[in-house]
C-alpha cells in the first residue's frame, strides 16, 4: 500500500518537472519566433513575381480589358460627346481645329476623375505585364489632358514611352534611337505586314508620342512639338495606322500658329488617312475648304466644301457648307454675283432651310457688301426681321450692319449697332475685343456730336424772342405730359424735336429698323425687340427660365429703383432730354424747359465752350482713335469757322498742318504752317516748326514725356518695337510738343528701321536729318546711322569675304593689338610717324605733312540734381568680348539678386552697346546712393563669391544715370563716359 503511494507521488513529481520543461521550453520558442512582417505592396507588384502562364495571362488580359479599362474608355468618351454638344460655333470665321478648348471646357472634374480612377485600379491590382495595362495609362494621360493639368498629362506619357519602351535586345537600340538609312527611329515596331495583323493588340506607346506632342502644343511649346513630330514623320517604324493622325498633329501645329497655308497639305492627309468619326472628318474638310477660300482658291474651296456634304454631317454644317459654295462661286473667274445670290434665293424657298432664313439674309449680304453696301444693308435688315432664336446670328447681322457704317464714317450709327452687338454677344464671340473697343470709342464720338448738337438747340430756342419762347415752352409741357401718358404720333412738333435731341437720329437707321416698320406693333416690329431684349438685359442681366425670377431675384432692385427722390427742378447733367424723361408729368413746366437754356451771357458763354471743347475733342478722338484725319481736319475746320478766336487756335492751325501734310496735301499744309509762323511765332508750335525743340516746358510736363520715352526706350532695347510705336502715338496725343520731341522722332525712325523695308528705313532717318539741323546730338547720331545704311552692302560683302583666323579647336584667333578697318574708311594714321614730321610752311615744292584726327567729340555727360529724384543703372561692362563671359555673369548674378535682393527686384539684362562693347546691366535704383551701395556690394564679393569662374581683369563696374545712359547709347561714346565716372565718382 505505502510502496504503490510511494510510487504514484514519485509518478507525480516526474510528470509535474516533465510539464514544467516542457512548458518552459515552449515559452522560450513563443519569445525567440519572430514577427511576421506583413506585406504592403500593391497586388501588381506581388502578382509580377509569379509566373507568366497561359492561364494567368488570359485571365489578367481579360480582366483588365472588360472590367476596367472598357468602362474607363466608354467613361471618357461620354465625357467627350458632352463636350461636343456644349458649343455653338460661328461658321463665317475660322472653326477651331477642335469642337472645344481645352483651356475653356469648365468640365466638372469629376468625371474626368473616375476615369483616371478606374483606370489606375486596374494598374494597381492586376499583373503589370498584362498587355492592357499600357492603354490604363494612355487613358490616365488623356483625362489629365481634358482637365488640362499639361504637367501630369506630360509626366504620363513620357512614363508610357519609357517603361513600354521594347526589351528584346534586336529591338534595344531603338528606344535611343537609331541610323537606319540616316534616319532615326524611336518608335516601337508594330507587325503591319499580314490581313490578321489589325485584330493584334497594339502597344499605347506611339499613341502616347502623339498625345506628348499635343500636350506641347497646348502649352505653346512649338519647338518641342516640331522636333517630336518631325521625328516622328521619318521614323521608318512608326505605324502606318497612326499616319492620319500624325499629319492631323502637323495641321494642328501650323493652324495653331496661323500659318494656313501650310496647313493645307496635313490637313488632306488627316483627311484621306485619319480613323476619326464622320464628324471630326467633316470638319476638317469644312476647314480645308476656309483654308482654301482664304487663299483666294475658290475651285479647290468648292469641292472641299462638297466634300462636307457627302459626309452627311449635321444640318447646321451641312447648310453652311451649301452657304460657302455660293460664295465661293462668285469668287470664281468668270462666275456672275447674281447666279450665287440666285442660288441662296432657292435654298430659302426649301423647307429644310427655312430655320437658317437669317443666315441667308446674312450670307447674301456678305456677298454684295463690296461692291453695294446699301443693298447689303437691306439684306441685314430683313435678317434682323426674321424670327429666330439663334443668339451667334444675330449678334454677327449687328456687326455686320455697324462696320458697313464705321467705314461708311456713319459713326453715329455705327455707335448704336456696336453696342446692340455688345449686349447680345457672348464671352467667347470671335471679335467681342474689336467690338467693343469700337464700341467705347464711338461712344466717345456720340456724346460729342450729341453735345455740340443739344446745345446748338438751346442757343436756338434762347435766341427766340420771349414771347415765343413761352409759346414754345408751353407747347412742349403739354406735349412732353400727353406723351408720358399716351404715345405720340409721329411728326408732332418737329420745332421742338431738336431740344428733345431726336432729330440726330433717322429712323430709318436705328438698329433693327428697316424704316417702313416704325408705326408697327411691339411684336411685329424686330427693331423694338432687339432694344427691348437689350434693355431687358442691361436692367436684369442673364437669367434662366425660372418662375418668379422677377419676384425672387429682381424685387430688391426695382423696389430700390421706385424709392428714388421726385423733385421739381431739373437734375444738373448735360443730357437735358434724359433728366426729363426721369421726372413724372405732374412735375414738368415751362421753369423745368428753361432751366438749361443758354438766356444769360454767362450761361451762353458756357455753352459756348462746352461746344469748343466738343469740337477739339472731336478732332483728336477722329484722328488719334478713329485713324481719320479728313473728319478731324474737318472737326477743326468747322471749330475756326464756328470759333475763329477759340484759346487752342494755335495748336488747331500746327495740328491743322501736320493733318494736310500727312494726307499730301501741300498747299494746304503751306498754308497753315504760314499762319503758325506769321501769327503765333511766338508759341512753341511755330519753334516745333522751325526747329523741333517747344520752349518753357514745366517740371511736371518734361517728368510725365521722360517716363514715356524711359518705358518707349526700354521697350526698344528688349525688342518690342509695336510698343515704342504705341507709346510715341501716346505722347504724340498727350502732349503734342516736348523738349524730348527730337529723340521720339529718332527712336521712331530707329524702329521703322528694325520693323519696315530698307527704303522706309533710309527715309525715316532721312526726315529725322532734315528736321533737327540744329540739334547736334541728334543730327551726329542720324547721320551716323544714314551712313551705315548707305554702306550696308559694303559691310555684308565685306564680312562675307572676310576670313577669320582659327585654332585647332576651331575657335576664331583674336589678337587685340589688330583694329578692324572697313574698306571705305582712310588708312588710321601713324601717330609715331607723323609726329617726327617737321612742319614747314606750304609751298609749292614743299610736302604738306598728313594732319592727324580731329579729338573725338565731348560727350555732354552731366550730374542730375541731388535734390530731384534720379534714377540710376549699375553697369558691369567686360574688358573683352565673350558670349561664354556675359552669360555666366547674366545668370549668376540673376541668381545673387533673386535671392540677396528680393525686395528691391532688381533686373538683370544684357545689353549690346556696339558689336564689341556688351554690358551686363542692373536696374533700376531709385537714386546715386541705393546704385553707389549696390556697387559697392557687388564689387567685393563678385571675384570670391558670385562669379568666381571669371577673372578680376575681365570686367570692371561702373553707375550710370538714366539719363547719361540714353546719351552713352546715342553717342556709343563708352572711353568718354569711363572718364566722367572716374572724375566724378572715383575718390582717392
Amino acid at each position: 500500500m505505502n510502496c504503490s503511494r510511494s510510487l504514484y507521488v514519485r509518478a507525480c513529481v516526474v510528470s509535474l518537472i516533465l510539464c514544467s520543461g516542457a512548458l518552459a521550453v515552449f515559452g522560450q520558442s513563443q519569445v525567440n519566433k519572430p514577427v511576421k512582417v506583413e506585406d504592403r505592396r500593391p497586388p501588381s507588384e506581388k502578382m509580377a513575381e509569379k509566373r507568366w502562364t497561359i492561364k494567368r495571362r488570359l485571365v489578367q488580359n481579360t480582366v483588365t480589358r472588360y472590367n476596367y479599362y472598357y468602362h474607363a474608355k466608354l467613361k471618357l468618351e461620354g465625357v467627350l460627346k458632352g463636350i461636343n454638344t456644349q458649343r455653338q460655333d460661328n461658321y463665317n470665321v475660322f472653326l477651331p481645329f477642335y469642337p472645344f478648348s481645352v483651356d475653356k471646357l469648365n468640365l466638372n472634374t469629376t468625371d474626368l476623375d473616375s476615369v483616371i480612377q478606374k483606370a489606375s485600379v486596374a494598374v494597381q491590382i492586376h499583373d503589370p505585364r498584362s498587355k492592357w495595362i499600357d492603354d490604363c495609362y494612355l487613358l490616365v494621360g488623356k483625362a489629365y489632358y481634358y482637365k488640362g493639368d499639361w504637367e501630369n498629362a506630360n509626366n504620363t506619357f513620357k512614363y508610357i514611352n519609357t517603361t513600354f519602351a521594347p526589351k528584346k535586345k534586336s529591338e534595344y537600340s531603338t528606344v535611343i534611337g537609331r541610323s537606319e538609312d540616316s534616319q532615326l527611329s524611336v518608335s516601337s515596331r508594330e507587325k503591319e505586314k499580314n490581313w490578321f495583323s489589325r485584330f493584334r493588340h497594339k502597344s499605347a506607346r506611339n499613341d502616347a508620342f502623339l498625345w506628348q506632342a499635343r500636350v506641347y502644343l497646348e502649352e505653346k511649346k512649338h519647338d518641342e512639338a516640331q522636333s517630336l513630330l518631325n521625328i516622328l514623320e521619318t521614323d521608318p517604324y512608326f505605324p502606318r495606322r497612326l499616319e492620319g493622325q500624325l499629319a492631323e498633329l502637323q495641321a494642328y501645329r501650323f493652324y495653331k500658329q496661323g500659318l494656313y497655308r501650310e496647313t493645307i497639305e496635313p490637313l488632306k492627309v488627316a483627311i484621306k488617312k485619319g480613323k476619326g468619326s464622320r464628324d471630326e472628318r467633316a470638319r476638317m474638310s469644312y476647314i480645308l475648304g476656309q483654308l482654301y477660300f482664304s487663299q483666294n482658291v475658290p475651285d479647290s474651296a468648292m469641292d472641299a466644301f462638297r466634300d462636307v456634304i457627302a459626309r452627311k454631317p449635321d444640318a447646321l454644317m451641312d447648310f453652311n457648307a451649301r452657304v460657302q459654295i455660293a460664295r465661293a462661286n462668285a469668287k470664281v473667274s468668270g462666275a456672275n454675283m447674281e447666279q450665287s445670290l440666285a442660288a441662296l434665293q432657292r435654298m430659302m424657298r426649301k423647307e429644310r432651310f427655312l430655320p437658317f432664313k437669317d443666315a441667308l439674309y446674312y450670307n447674301m449680304a456678305s456677298i454684295v457688301a463690296n461692291d453695294d453696301p446699301n443693298r447689303a444693308l437691306d439684306y441685314l435688315h430683313k435678317a434682323l426681321k426674321v424670327e429666330n432664336p439663334n443668339m451667334l446670328q444675330k449678334t454677327l447681322t449687328f456687326k455686320a450692319i455697324a462696320d458697313i457704317h464705321y467705314f461708311q464714317k456713319n459713326y453715329l450709327i455705327a455707335q448704336r449697332y456696336y453696342d446692340s452687338t455688345a449686349s447680345i454677344m457672348g464671352p467667347e464671340f470671335a471679335d467681342a475685343e474689336l467690338v467693343n473697343t469700337r464700341k467705347e470709342v464711338l461712344t466717345e464720338v456720340a456724346k460729342r456730336i450729341d453735345l455740340i448738337n443739344q446745345e446748338d438747340s438751346l442757343q436756338r430756342i434762347a435766341a427766340l424772342p420771349a414771347d415765343q419762347r413761352e409759346a414754345l415752352l408751353a407747347r412742349k409741357v403739354t406735349i412732353i405730359r400727353n406723351e408720358k401718358n399716351a404715345p405720340v404720333k409721329k411728326g408732332e412738333d418737329q420745332q421742338y424735336q431738336a431740344y428733345n435731341n431726336n432729330n440726330r437720329y433717322n429712323n430709318s437707321n436705328a438698329p433693327g429698323n428697316n424704316g417702313d416698320a416704325a408705326g408697327d406693333w411691339y411684336f411685329y416690329n424686330t427693331g423694338s425687340k432687339s432694344s427691348g431684349y437689350s434693355e431687358f438685359k442691361r436692367r436684369w442681366g442673364n437669367r434662366q427660365l425660372s418662375d418668379n425670377w422677377r419676384r425672387s431675384q429682381g424685387a430688391s432692385i426695382a423696389s430700390s429703383a421706385n424709392k428714388q427722390p421726385l423733385t421739381d427742378e431739373l437734375p444738373a447733367t448735360d443730357n437735358v432730354a434724359a433728366n426729363i424723361d426721369r421726372l413724372p408729368a405732374d412735375s414738368i413746366n415751362s421753369n423745368v424747359l428753361a432751366a438749361n437754356l443758354p438766356v444769360t451771357p454767362e450761361k451762353l458763354a458756357e455753352s459756348r465752350t462746352k461746344q469748343m471743347d466738343a469740337w477739339y475733342e472731336l478732332g483728336k478722338l477722329y484722328h488719334d482713335k478713329l485713324e481719320n484725319p479728313r473728319d478731324a481736319i474737318a472737326s477743326y475746320d468747322s471749330l475756326l469757322a464756328r470759333f475763329p478766336d477759340n484759346p487752342r487756335k494755335a495748336e488747331i492751325m500746327y495740328s491743322l498742318y501736320v493733318w494736310h501734310e500727312k494726307m499730301g496735301h501741300t498747299q494746304e499744309a503751306a498754308r497753315y504752317k504760314q499762319i503758325v509762323l506769321s501769327q503765333f511765332g511766338g508759341t512753341s508750335y511755330a519753334n516745333y516748326i522751325q526747329f523741333g525743340l517747344p520752349k518753357d516746358e514745366n517740371k511736371e510736363r518734361t517728368k510725365a514725356v521722360s517716363a514715356i520715352y524711359e518705358s518707349a526706350y526700354m521697350a526698344y532695347l528688349t525688342g518690342n518695337y509695336d510698343t515704342v510705336l504705341t507709346l510715341k502715338r501716346q505722347a504724340d496725343s498727350a502732349f503734342q510738343f516736348s523738349s524730348l520731341q527730337s529723340r521720339f522722332d529718332l527712336l521712331e525712325a530707329m524702329t521703322i528701321i528694325k520693323t519696315g523695308t530698307e527704303d522706309e528705313g533710309k527715309n525715316a532717318i532721312a526726315a529725322v536729318i532734315k528736321k533737327y539741323p540744329g540739334d547736334d546730338i541728334i543730327l551726329r547720331q542720324a547721320t551716323m546711322i544714314s551712313d551705315a545704311l548707305n554702306k550696308k552692302k559694303e559691310v555684308v560683302d565685306y564680312l562675307s569675304n572676310l576670313q577669320v583666323a582659327r585654332d585647332s579647336a576651331g575657335n576664331a584667333i583674336v589678337d587685340e593689338n589688330i583694329s578692324i578697318r572697313y574698306p571705305w574708311q582712310s588708312p588710321k594714321p601713324d601717330l609715331k610717324d607723323s609726329a617726327a614730321v617737321v612742319q614747314k610752311p606750304a609751298t609749292d615744292s614743299a610736302a604738306v605733312a598728313v594732319a592727324p584726327p580731329p579729338p573725338p567729340p565731348v560727350t555732354p555727360y552731366k550730374l542730375g540734381d541731388e535734390k530731384a529724384a534720379n534714377p540710376h543703372f549699375v553697369v558691369m561692362y567686360f574688358t573683352r568680348v565673350s558670349k561664354v563671359l556675359v552669360d555666366e555673369a547674366l545668370a549668376q548674378f540673376s541668381k545673387y539678386n533673386a535671392e540677396k535682393h528680393v525686395t528691391d527686384k532688381v533686373e538683370t539684362s544684357s545689353f549690346v552697346l556696339t558689336p564689341t562693347e556688351i554690358m551686363v546691366i542692373f536696374r533700376l535704383f531709385p537714386s546715386e546712393d541705393k546704385a553707389l551701395d549696390y556697387l559697392d556690394e557687388i564689387s567685393k564679393s563678385a571675384s570670391s563669391v558670385i562669379i568666381p569662374r571669371i577673372k578680376p581683369t575681365e570686367y570692371k563696374f561702373f553707375i550710370i544715370s538714366r539719363e547719361n545712359f540714353i546719351l552713352l547709347n546715342n553717342t556709343k561714346d563708352i572711353e568718354g563716359y569711363k572718364k566722367f565716372f572716374n572724375t566724378n565718382y572715383i575718390t582717392e
